[in-house]
């Protein structure tokens, strides 16, 4: 009679079922085997969890079977006699009896062809060669025997080995967060407790300072794509993808995102692009700023938005009308018609996105006449930015109405910060929808380095400057600002721009962020802060100044603006490399995973007083 077919992918009702359970009569002489827990004679342990060994035979006790392991903690070079499942196979690639895996790519066997991706079970080694071949059951079909390479192992969420993960969510073991939202992960396998459920994922990082691994459940984690991308997120191309032997996507093709690049998977995509007007597709990888989310009513990410009424969940306001918020993407459940939103405030305490349909949500304009994604440059120093760096608009800041939230490009170490600036502290280099190039941007740049005129402003004082408060000012009888406090110029008070300046405190009694505008008897000009010898950074816990730059023994401090020092609103002096990675880590600024780094709109707080560090 003819051999029976093997069955295709995705067929074989009969996976559940293993030929013969863990019994005596599984194991035959000369298998490999591996101590699955620690064996005890008498209560001492003599070989410990995975001590490897070979069977010998059938033990003269009935059930059970002889071993002889390679090393016995007692030293001993006797065999012994141990239950079933006391004991696994050793199996070629590391695999278990009973591990669910499918074909890595098509077989073909004396028996018939076996589909790349159908399912099997592992029943043990191959007689033919226990050592380097596996026994193998593809659904109802008769026992083959496969090398490992021929195979792997099925995972949960048709998740594959080296997979590039991120955790959706904060991993809890305990009640205590071990891993992050938004942390990077590689997938290491199934889990050997629940492989059908569980996956064991190696992450990057742990709150705990662990480097064990987790076993997650798919709905907690999710594939990488770079770009901050997720699978099956419809794409635009931005720019025309070549590919050697086929034609160009050209610029405006719809596509579909499949999941990472399998040639680079952290830094390209593999995309289905529509080609044909009829259907026809093709399948391009390309790098992520080749391709632009497309989101619908013609929002962009990391566009500030506004609620354009009260927003509700089950009956309930959970977002009040005028809520500033960030478009974080397209929404999972309905991609063409929904978006999802980020929210500086929600009624009801939580901080979920809200999936949102366009007519819910406006964009927000910004102060100054400035649009998020105009590209800009700082006319003067910006806390650790110097005068001349490139930056993009965000959208308006949640912390002052009168400042903007910009994305800068730090020059120092190539981090990026965010910082909310007044707009007269920054020169448009182009808006949104012109043309741009770099070498508009070099020009600009270096006109940037000019001295900006101080004699247009009263008493000589220059915008950026820092003052302090030399008594208590008060509005309408109540002190607002005491004498001291941190502030800085703004400009010439519109009101009175003769005899009055706009001033930017650090500190307002009333808890207000507004500015005040002062006389010149009010202010006076703040003073270098002198370092001290000894005094320590609040960030890295560093001394703030080495030997090499105080002296030996000399024991004076010196200036903060001749060391690579950033002097705070708040009058709190700091490393200048630590204000940068602070800031980079706080707003959210770097390649960060997690889809909270779109919303870098509240301003960073200082780390001693947590007063906001507006420059």
């Amino acid at each position: 009679p003819r051999p029976r077919p093997l069955p295709g992918p995705g067929q074989g009702p009969g996976l559940d079922r293993l030929a013969s359970s863990s019994s005596a009569e599984s194991f035959q002489s000369g298998d490999l085997v591996v101590a699955v827990r620690d064996l005890r004679v008498r209560g001492s342990t003599v070989v410990r969890l995975g001590g490897r060994g070979r069977v010998i035979g059938p033990a003269t006790s009935t059930g059970r079977i002889c071993i002889q392991f390679e090393r016995r903690e007692d030293l001993s070079e006797n065999r012994l006699n141990c239950l079933p499942d006391e004991v696994r196979h050793l199996l070629a690639g590391g695999h278990q009896r009973g591990a669910h895996i499918r074909a890595a790519r098509t077989l073909d066997l004396p028996q018939g062809r076996v589909a790349q991706g159908t399912a099997g079970v592992i029943l043990g080694p191959a007689r033919s060669s226990p050592q380097d071949m596996l026994l193998v059951r593809f659904g109802d079909a008769e026992e083959v025997a496969c090398r490992p390479e021929d195979i792997e192992s099925s995972i949960a969420g048709d998740f594959r080995r080296g997979n590039a993960v991120i955790a959706t969510r904060d991993l809890r073991v305990g009640g205590s967060v071990v891993v992050r939202e938004g942390v990077l992960g590689s997938v290491v396998g199934p889990s050997s407790s629940d492989s059908q459920h569980r996956i064991t994922v190696s992450f990057s990082h742990r709150e705990d300072g662990s480097r064990n691994r987790l076993n997650c459940v798919v709905s907690e984690i999710r594939l990488y794509v770079p770009g901050g991308l997720e699978v099956a997120s419809r794409v635009q191309a931005v720019r025309a993808i070549a590919a050697d032997g086929l034609p160009p996507i050209q610029v405006g093709t719809s596509g579909v995102v499949l999941g990472p690049a399998p040639s680079e998977p952290l830094s390209r995509l593999l995309v289905r692009f529509e080609v044909r007007p009829g259907g026809g597709a093709s399948e391009r990888e390309c790098r992520a700023d080749d391709v632009a989310l497309v989101i619908a009513g013609g929002f962009r990410r990391g566009e500030s938005v506004t609620a354009a009424k009260d927003l509700r969940v089950k009956g309930m306001v959970v977002v009040k009308q005028g809520v500033v918020g960030t478009v974080i993407g397209q929404s999972s459940t309905d991609p063409g018609g929904r978006v999802t939103v980020a929210f500086a405030h929600r009624e009801d305490g939580r901080c979920n996105n809200l999936n949102v349909v366009p007519l819910e949500i406006r964009k927000t304009p910004c102060t100054g006449g400035l649009l998020p994604g105009d590209r800009v440059a700082a006319l003067r120093q910006l806390l650790v930015i110097p005068r001349g760096t490139p930056g993009m608009v965000m959208g308006p800041s949640c912390s002052r109405s009168s400042r903007v939230a910009v994305r800068f490009n730090s020059v120092e170490d190539g981090e990026e910060v965010v910082l909310h600036v007044e707009p007269g502290d920054l020169s448009v280099l182009h808006a949104v929808g012109e043309d741009a190039d770099d070498s508009c941007l070099e020009g600009d740049a270096e006109d940037l380095t000019e001295e900006p005129g101080r004699s247009s402003m009263a008493g000589g004082y220059g915008r950026g400057d820092s003052v302090t408060a030399t008594r208590d000012l008060c509005v309408g009888g109540n002190v607002v600002v005491r004498a001291g406090v941190f502030g800085t110029v703004i400009g010439p008070s519109v009101q009175d721009p003769e005899c009055r300046i706009t001033v930017a405190f650090a500190w307002r009694e009333d808890g207000k962020t507004n500015n005040l505008n002062v006389v010149l008897s009010e202010i006076r000009p703040a003073e270098p802060r002198s370092i001290a010898k000894g005094e320590l950074c609040a960030i890295c816990l560093g001394e703030m100044v080495s030997e090499d730059e105080t002296g030996e023994g000399d024991g004076e401090g010196i200036e903060a603006e001749e060391m690579d020092i950033c002097h705070m609103p708040c009058g709190h002096v700091l490393h200048a490399a630590c204000v940068r990675a602070y800031l980079n880590h706080q707003t959210g600024a770097s390649g960060s995973l997690s889809v909270g780094s779109l919303a870098p709109l509240k301003a960073a707080q200082c780390p001693v007083c947590r007063r906001e560090m507006l420059p």
